[in-house]
């Protein structure tokens, strides 16, 4: 996938064999292109861009999962763990032998909560039957996260987390670098390819270091592109 920017001399290659890198440190330029993006515009955006797919031109409309404050993850993203909610209802319905220990279980669960009724003057019965979907939801079924956890575990428990939700979508970071250090950043990069994610980081800040698995593209004061 390839994004192209209205003014910019050459589009920014998206894939998952590398992080892709926009590094814009003209302030309000980069306000811009974030809002831009954001906006899922395409051509009537702040600063126009297209998306193309080889010579297909594609919509952003649900492309983007931006993140903004890497210590506040979309963890409750519709998009992620609604595919891994669907993906353990998947296993629960094509693995005989763990269904039918689940199931046993949820009869057992069952029982013990009817025997309790029958102290009532009334009669009471459950009227669904035991649903893997709705036992996931009733009780929060989520990735188990610890706040004492350093920002790269809990950036790698993510990316394991998207890879888990098979997300094909595109994850844009906004300014990570700034809370990651070089040896920290290139971990980063690292498990983003290796989970084969498509992953773009928009950046404001000068960075020399040259990381292996990042392709950037940047955009200077003066409007010059490299």
């Amino acid at each position: 996938m390839n994004l192209t920017i209205s003014g910019f001399s050459e589009p920014l290659v998206l894939g998952s064999d590398h992080v892709s890198v926009l590094e814009i440190h003209n302030r309000r330029l980069f306000a811009r292109v974030c809002q831009s993006l954001m906006s899922e515009l395409d051509g009537e955006a702040l600063e126009p861009y297209t998306l193309w797919d080889g010579d297909d031109q594609r919509s952003s409309r649900n492309y983007f999962l931006f993140i903004c404050n890497p210590f506040e993850l979309p963890w409750s993203e519709r998009a992620l763990i609604g595919e891994v909610l669907e993906r353990i209802e998947d296993m629960f319905l094509h693995e005989d032998e763990a269904r039918q220990r689940i199931e046993t279980a949820g009869r057992s669960l069952s029982e013990q909560v009817a025997s309790l009724g029958l102290r009532l003057q009334s009669d009471y019965a459950f009227e669904v039957q035991w649903d893997m979907r709705k036992y996931l939801k009733a009780f929060d079924f989520c990735v188990e996260v610890d706040p004492a956890d350093e920002l790269l575990d809990n950036l790698t428990k993510f990316l394991k987390f998207a890879s888990d939700a098979a997300f094909r979508k595109q994850l844009v970071f906004v300014n990570l670098k700034n809370f990651l250090v070089e040896k920290e950043i290139q971990e980063f990069y690292r498990q983003a390819v290796f989970f084969e994610l498509n992953v773009l980081l928009l950046e404001n800040a000068s960075d020399d270091s040259a990381f292996e698995y990042e392709r950037k593209m940047c955009i200077d004061m003066d409007f010059l592109q490299s």
